[in-house]
């Protein structure tokens, strides 16, 4: 698990679960401009039977290390709400749930969707692309970190499928 993701989940949820097989990715960085981002999709097997009851967590931790002010970027936009099944979903593919920022859902691989065996990936649903974004400082140092873990379940899995040559910490310019 990972302490971080955690706090995420209890924060959601209000519930102190811990979470498991997280996997981790984190660097350092120093933008050049006053804005850094890059596009990803979040995709799930949770998405369909188990949309209304709990997902993966995962998040973009970006930390000031100057400030040590630290931002989750991974949040449906306009909300404070992190991205997981449980916050971006369709009623149509399990009606047991109202569907929830439905607008920042792509497709469904399943019983009332897409004929699985055209999914591009083997996963039930995913989001539309989205960006995660901040404000930055130019020149001063930034520590990111991409986590995603399971929760409440190792069955079903979730992935962050993060766009190549995205992430935009803006570039020098030499005159």
């Amino acid at each position: 698990g990972d302490t971080e993701l955690d706090k995420i989940i209890f924060d959601a949820t209000s519930n102190e679960i811990k979470s498991e097989n997280a996997s981790v990715l984190e660097f350092d960085f120093i933008p050049f401009t006053s804005k850094m981002s890059f596009n990803f999709l979040f995709a799930s097997e949770e998405y369909g039977t188990f949309q209304c009851s709990y997902s993966d967590v995962f998040a973009f931790i970006l930390t000031n290390t100057e400030t040590g002010e630290t931002t989750n970027l991974a949040i449906v936009p306009n909300t404070t709400d992190p991205i997981s099944v449980t916050t971006i979903r369709d009623e149509l593919y399990n009606q047991s749930c109202n569907s929830r920022n439905e607008t920042y859902f792509d497709k469904y691989y399943g019983d009332k969707g897409l004929n699985p065996l055209g999914a591009p990936i083997n996963f039930n649903g995913v989001t539309v692309p989205m960006i995660a974004s901040a404000v930055t400082v130019p020149g001063v140092k930034y520590h990111i970190k991409m986590a995603i873990a399971d929760y409440l379940d190792q069955n079903l899995d979730s992935a962050i499928f993060l766009e190549g040559g995205s992430f935009n910490i803006g570039s020098v310019e030499l005159g």
